[in-house]
Protein backbone atom coordinates (compact mmCIF):
# COMPACT_ATOMS: atom_id res chain seq x y z
CA UNK A 1 0.00 0.00 0.00
CA UNK A 2 1.39 3.62 -1.04
CA UNK A 3 1.85 6.57 0.99
CA UNK A 4 -1.32 8.28 -0.97
CA UNK A 5 -3.41 4.67 -0.16
CA UNK A 6 -2.34 5.25 3.30
CA UNK A 7 -3.32 8.81 3.11
CA UNK A 8 -6.61 8.45 1.45
CA UNK A 9 -7.49 5.36 3.86
CA UNK A 10 -7.10 8.09 6.85
CA UNK A 11 -9.31 10.46 5.74
CA UNK A 12 -11.91 8.51 4.37
CA UNK A 13 -11.23 9.03 0.72
CA UNK A 14 -11.65 5.08 -0.20
CA UNK A 15 -14.53 3.68 0.51
CA UNK A 16 -13.48 0.61 2.32
CA UNK A 17 -17.07 -0.94 1.42
CA UNK A 18 -16.56 -0.76 -2.50
CA UNK A 19 -13.00 -2.60 -1.79
CA UNK A 20 -14.99 -5.42 -0.13
CA UNK A 21 -17.79 -5.28 -2.88
CA UNK A 22 -14.91 -5.40 -5.57
CA UNK A 23 -13.38 -8.61 -3.81
CA UNK A 24 -16.30 -10.58 -3.35
CA UNK A 25 -17.27 -9.68 -7.23
CA UNK A 26 -14.02 -11.44 -8.43
CA UNK A 27 -15.03 -14.16 -5.78
CA UNK A 28 -18.26 -14.60 -7.12
CA UNK A 29 -18.33 -15.03 -10.99
CA UNK A 30 -20.76 -12.75 -13.00
CA UNK A 31 -22.86 -11.44 -10.25
CA UNK A 32 -24.48 -8.28 -10.58
CA UNK A 33 -22.66 -5.35 -8.41
CA UNK A 34 -25.21 -3.64 -5.66
CA UNK A 35 -24.75 -0.39 -5.18
CA UNK A 36 -23.98 0.40 -1.63
CA UNK A 37 -26.88 3.71 -0.45
CA UNK A 38 -24.32 6.48 -0.27
CA UNK A 39 -23.66 7.66 3.06
CA UNK A 40 -23.70 11.07 2.31
CA UNK A 41 -27.31 11.72 1.22
CA UNK A 42 -28.61 11.72 4.58
CA UNK A 43 -26.11 13.86 5.90
CA UNK A 44 -26.59 16.73 2.99
CA UNK A 45 -30.24 16.55 4.05
CA UNK A 46 -29.59 17.33 7.65
CA UNK A 47 -27.59 19.66 6.72
CA UNK A 48 -30.62 21.46 4.39
CA UNK A 49 -32.72 21.16 7.42
CA UNK A 50 -29.78 22.75 9.64
CA UNK A 51 -29.52 25.44 7.36
CA UNK A 52 -33.54 26.01 7.46
CA UNK A 53 -33.39 26.72 10.81
CA UNK A 54 -30.19 28.50 11.67
CA UNK A 55 -31.92 31.00 8.78
CA UNK A 56 -35.05 31.40 11.11
CA UNK A 57 -33.03 32.69 13.98
CA UNK A 58 -31.05 35.37 12.40
CA UNK A 59 -30.46 38.13 14.66
CA UNK A 60 -29.71 41.67 13.66
CA UNK A 61 -25.70 42.36 15.04
CA UNK A 62 -27.07 45.56 16.08
CA UNK A 63 -30.55 44.10 17.75
CA UNK A 64 -30.83 46.97 20.40
CA UNK A 65 -30.76 49.73 17.55
CA UNK A 66 -33.66 47.34 15.40
CA UNK A 67 -35.73 47.42 17.91
CA UNK A 68 -35.48 50.95 19.02
CA UNK A 69 -38.28 53.39 17.59
CA UNK A 70 -37.60 56.07 15.13
CA UNK A 71 -37.71 58.76 16.80
CA UNK A 72 -37.93 62.96 16.17
CA UNK A 73 -37.15 65.07 18.29
CA UNK A 74 -39.22 68.79 19.05
CA UNK A 75 -37.01 71.79 19.38
CA UNK A 76 -37.62 75.54 19.59
CA UNK A 77 -34.37 77.05 19.28
CA UNK A 78 -33.29 80.61 21.09
CA UNK A 79 -29.89 80.90 20.17
CA UNK A 80 -27.37 80.51 16.80
CA UNK A 81 -25.27 78.27 19.39
CA UNK A 82 -28.45 75.18 19.95
CA UNK A 83 -27.64 74.78 16.07
CA UNK A 84 -24.16 72.40 17.41
CA UNK A 85 -26.74 69.95 19.49
CA UNK A 86 -29.11 69.75 16.38
CA UNK A 87 -26.68 68.67 14.24
CA UNK A 88 -25.38 65.90 17.10
CA UNK A 89 -29.23 64.45 16.76
CA UNK A 90 -28.95 64.40 12.65
CA UNK A 91 -25.21 62.83 13.16
CA UNK A 92 -26.81 59.92 15.67
CA UNK A 93 -29.73 59.48 12.80
CA UNK A 94 -32.40 61.42 14.50
CA UNK A 95 -34.90 63.88 12.91
CA UNK A 96 -35.45 67.20 14.36
CA UNK A 97 -38.27 68.72 14.29
CA UNK A 98 -37.73 72.68 14.47
CA UNK A 99 -40.42 75.70 15.62
CA UNK A 100 -38.05 78.89 14.65
CA UNK A 101 -41.03 80.94 16.33
CA UNK A 102 -39.03 82.27 19.26
CA UNK A 103 -35.71 83.00 17.12
CA UNK A 104 -34.93 86.28 15.63
CA UNK A 105 -35.08 85.63 11.52
CA UNK A 106 -31.22 86.47 10.50
CA UNK A 107 -30.63 84.05 13.14
CA UNK A 108 -32.84 81.27 11.92
CA UNK A 109 -31.77 82.30 8.89
CA UNK A 110 -27.96 81.05 9.77
CA UNK A 111 -29.38 78.17 11.68
CA UNK A 112 -31.10 76.97 8.29
CA UNK A 113 -27.79 77.72 6.18
CA UNK A 114 -25.43 75.85 8.80
CA UNK A 115 -28.43 72.45 9.19
CA UNK A 116 -28.83 72.81 5.12
CA UNK A 117 -24.91 71.86 5.35
CA UNK A 118 -25.27 69.12 8.01
CA UNK A 119 -27.97 67.39 6.27
CA UNK A 120 -26.36 67.48 3.02
CA UNK A 121 -23.25 66.03 4.54
CA UNK A 122 -25.04 63.16 6.05
CA UNK A 123 -27.24 62.38 3.02
CA UNK A 124 -30.85 63.85 4.66
CA UNK A 125 -33.14 66.31 3.94
CA UNK A 126 -34.12 69.43 4.95
CA UNK A 127 -37.71 70.44 4.45
CA UNK A 128 -40.47 73.37 5.35
CA UNK A 129 -43.36 72.63 6.98
CA UNK A 130 -45.26 75.55 8.34
CA UNK A 131 -44.46 79.40 8.14
CA UNK A 132 -41.32 79.04 10.52
CA UNK A 133 -41.44 75.22 10.95
CA UNK A 134 -39.09 73.14 9.24
CA UNK A 135 -37.69 69.51 10.03
CA UNK A 136 -34.34 68.25 9.08
CA UNK A 137 -33.85 64.54 8.40
CA UNK A 138 -30.85 61.67 8.06
CA UNK A 139 -31.09 59.88 4.97
CA UNK A 140 -32.76 56.41 6.33
CA UNK A 141 -35.80 58.67 6.66
CA UNK A 142 -38.26 60.06 3.85
CA UNK A 143 -40.80 62.40 4.09
CA UNK A 144 -44.09 62.03 2.06
CA UNK A 145 -46.56 64.73 1.38
CA UNK A 146 -48.64 66.37 -1.08
CA UNK A 147 -49.07 69.71 1.09
CA UNK A 148 -45.35 69.99 1.36
CA UNK A 149 -44.92 71.02 -2.07
CA UNK A 150 -47.05 74.16 -1.90
CA UNK A 151 -45.09 75.08 0.75
CA UNK A 152 -41.80 74.36 -0.56
CA UNK A 153 -42.41 76.93 -3.51
CA UNK A 154 -42.70 79.68 -0.42
CA UNK A 155 -39.01 81.07 0.91
CA UNK A 156 -38.53 81.35 4.43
Amino acid sequence: MSIKDKLNDYFSLNDTDNDLEEDMSEQTPKKEKKKAPEATVPAFRGMEETKKSVSQNVVAINHQQALKKPRIKVMEPRLYSDVQSIADLLLANQSVILNFRRMEKNQAKKMIDFLMGTTYAIKGDIQRLGEEIFICTPHSFEIDGAELQALKNNDY
